[in-house]
């Protein structure tokens, strides 16, 4: 997977909003008529024949047809990934919950309906169905085909992930016994066939620490506030706080 910053304008974000709370109103329609079917006669479901619906529905409905199809289509194979993991019993998921307006605003897109474009060393540009380019902050390669992607929307701002074939398969085994490894704070990790933990060198600068110790704090003040005056929700400068220490702890790993 591959997640970078992206920058819409106020045209592009306003349709994205848009698009993101048609594809939360589709799961959870889809997801209501998958449940009526099962408990009245018994009958699964699939994104196959929903599809079939969404596209009559596409044409009696303007607010649904505004959703890119590609996009809705996505939105239904996705909820037959959920219901495979719920009845999987090696797989540790719930049933498919219902999406609340408070939910991630997100819009799925396959990896044909969309289209890349490197414009210098820190900045790219993503074409997507019904909106245009959509400029990103390119702050790494890609390095792979694009099989889909997916705008999301959380507390520090809009993001374009895409996932990633990169043709690298799983490693040989080394013929040696297994082991345990167990990952921690005060040690960064400890193997269990070796006596001594293993300590991760420091790898944020002076000013990165500050910030971090700065971010915490602030983190504290703030879920102390939200506790006492906001019935314990988190807020948007709360999750822009806890985005903002997800980044130094993401630098601090990819340091290692």
């Amino acid at each position: 997977g591959r997640r970078y910053r992206a920058y819409p304008t106020g045209e592009q974000e306003s349709v994205l909003t848009g698009w993101g709370h048609t594809g939360r109103a589709l799961w959870n329609v889809a997801l209501e008529q998958r449940v009526y079917l099962w408990e009245q006669r018994g009958y699964t479901l699939r994104a196959v024949e929903q599809c079939k619906h969404l596209t009559a529905a596409r044409a009696e409905l303007e607010w649904l047809g505004d959703l890119p199809a590609q996009a809705g289509q996505q939105i239904l194979r996705r909820l037959d990934a959920a219901y495979d993991n719920f009845w999987n019993p090696d797989h540790p998921a719930r049933f498919p919950a219902r999406k609340k307006r408070g939910h991630r605003l997100s819009i799925p897109f396959p990896g044909q309906a969309v289209e890349v474009r490197k414009l210098n060393r820190k900045w790219a540009e993503v074409r997507i169905p019904k909106l245009g380019r959509l400029r990103f902050r390119l702050s790494r390669a890609i390095g792979g085909t694009i099989r889909n992607a997916t705008v999301s929307r959380d507390g520090n701002g809009w993001h374009i992930s895409f996932g990633v074939h990169t043709g690298t398969g799983p490693a040989a085994p080394n013929g040696r016994p297994g082991c345990g490894v167990d990952f921690g704070v005060c040690a960064s990790a400890y193997v269990s066939t070796e006596s001594a933990p293993r300590l991760m060198p420091p790898s944020l600068t002076d000013s990165e620490k500050k910030r971090l110790k700065h971010l915490e704090q602030r983190k504290a003040r703030q879920v102390t506030y939200a506790k006492k005056h906001n019935g314990g929700k988190y807020g948007r400068r709360l999750r822009k706080t806890i985005a903002d220490i997800g980044k130094l702890r993401t630098r601090q790993a990819n340091r290692r």
